[in-house]
């Protein structure tokens, strides 16, 4: 009889083990003429750790400070400022500002904020799921 129970039970704890570890790692990916940019959310604890890189990819020379601000839906936001770089040139750099949230998907937009010889500039980028490449290559930054 116990037999019975556990070999009834045991399908509705695999389902249940399953369906509670529904959680992956997830790339977004936001890019402009100017810039790419990558926020990789880790799975830490039940929660998702972010983690932004950025790279300048546009033409001109800009300014000594870039903001980037990771915008929530509810209209909280992460910041990350660099400062002091040249970045013609800038390979992909991982910012130091780490946040935790618990889904990936309250992300609305980045807005990313630098001078140049124009003056101020600014850009809203809503990002979108980095797709993976399926033929067995490594994918390159879009």
């Amino acid at each position: 009889m116990v037999k019975k129970i556990v070999r009834g039970l045991f399908p509705l704890f695999l389902v249940f083990i399953i369906g509670c570890s529904g959680k992956s790692d997830v790339t977004l990916t936001a890019v402009s003429s100017d810039w790419n940019i990558e926020i990789f959310y880790k799975v830490v604890e039940g929660k998702y750790r972010e983690i932004p890189s950025i790279q300048y990819i546009g033409k001109k020379p800009i300014g000594p400070e870039v903001k980037l601000d990771i915008i929530y839906k509810n209209n909280s936001a992460t910041t990350n400022t660099l400062s002091g770089h040249n970045y013609l040139g800038m390979q992909m750099k991982v910012l130091v500002t780490r946040s935790e949230v618990d889904n990936w998907k309250d992300v609305e937009k980045v807005k990313i904020t630098w001078s140049s010889d124009e003056g101020n500039l600014e850009e809203t980028l809503i990002p979108k799921v980095k797709q993976s490449d399926n033929s067995g290559q490594n994918s390159t930054p879009l």
